[in-house]
């Protein structure tokens, strides 16, 4: 049988829980896989460094946009010419709704058998940080960071928009030099985001985002208040070029650099915290992986 490794978070999903091991273990068998898991834990590190992947064929990532993550970067670290699987088990799964891959385990797994795949982007940070779905800096980021696993895990993606209420009316702003291999912009704006992959719960950018283009996609959020930040978001879903509270720059490549350092406690990858130093390199890795996706 061929090998397949599992990336397992355990701690991904909403309320109702289900045990899927067992499920994913007998699906795979019946494509003739054995299955191998890691799971994302304290430990996940070091049992990754002395696993041996020299056998592995496919790699499955279960749970959210975080676990696909660690997935894609194990794979881009080993060195390992497998496709990626994805079972959705997060509070947004992001990258496989963008992928339209079934939201159900079974529906998911059975796209392995059908050998449907593509090449897509992946964001990298300083030489060494990967992410899929984005990158994000200042007030969103923090909202992001900040929402406790309990109200992720019981609403899902509604679990932000609560914790955005609990924040302050008056939102900060501080300056980015952002900088292309083209131009230098000085943008203040209170949020710094770089999306490779968008789709949240159905809800798309007018503008198109792709995860096969080569390109990452830049905006800076402007404005000063609450209400304010609900008509960036409709300008995001509904305008190409937002008229609104909306600076946006498509590139392979991004130079970031804060004037606050406090800020860099803000800096977020695909819903989970990272920490930076205050000059930031970003730039894509085009077509890096390749992912089993619906036809």
């Amino acid at each position: 049988m061929k090998k397949a490794l599992v990336i397992f978070n355990p701690t991904a999903g909403i309320t109702a829980k289900q045990n899927i091991k067992d499920e994913i273990v007998r699906k795979l068998s019946s494509l003739d896989y054995e299955s191998d898991f890691l799971y994302l834990d304290p430990d996940f590190e070091r049992q990754a460094e002395f696993y041996n992947w020299d056998k592995v064929r496919l790699v499955v990532a279960v749970g959210g946009d975080g676990t696909v993550k660690v997935a894609a970067r194990t794979i881009i670290e080993k060195n390992l010419l497998v496709p990626l699987a994805i079972v959705p088990f997060g509070s947004a799964n992001v990258l496989a709704a963008t992928l339209k891959v079934p939201f159900s385990v079974n529906e998911s797994l059975k796209l392995i058998g059908r050998g449907q795949t593509a090449k897509i982007d992946v964001g990298r940070i300083d030489g060494k940080k990967y992410f899929l779905v984005g990158f994000s800096i200042g007030y969103v980021s923090n909202v992001v960071i900040h929402t406790n696993k309990e109200l992720k895990n019981r609403f899902g993606v509604l679990g932000y928009a609560i914790r955005l209420f609990w924040n302050k009316f008056r939102i900060p702003r501080l300056k980015f030099r952002i900088e292309t291999p083209e131009k230098v912009f000085w943008i203040k704006g209170n949020s710094l985001i770089v999306f490779n992959a968008f789709n949240f719960y159905g809800f798309q950018a007018k503008k198109l985002i792709s995860v096969t283009d080569g390109i990452l996609n830049l905006f800076v959020v402007t404005n000063r208040t609450f209400i304010s930040m609900i008509e960036a978001a409709f300008g995001v879903l509904f305008y190409d070029h937002p008229p609104k509270h909306i600076f946006n720059l498509d590139n392979k490549q991004f130079k970031i650099t804060l004037r606050h350092r406090r800020y860099l406690k803000t800096c977020q990858i695909d819903g989970d915290y990272i920490k930076l130093n205050k000059d930031i390199t970003i730039e894509v890795l085009s077509q890096a992986i390749e992912v089993i996706k619906p036809v």
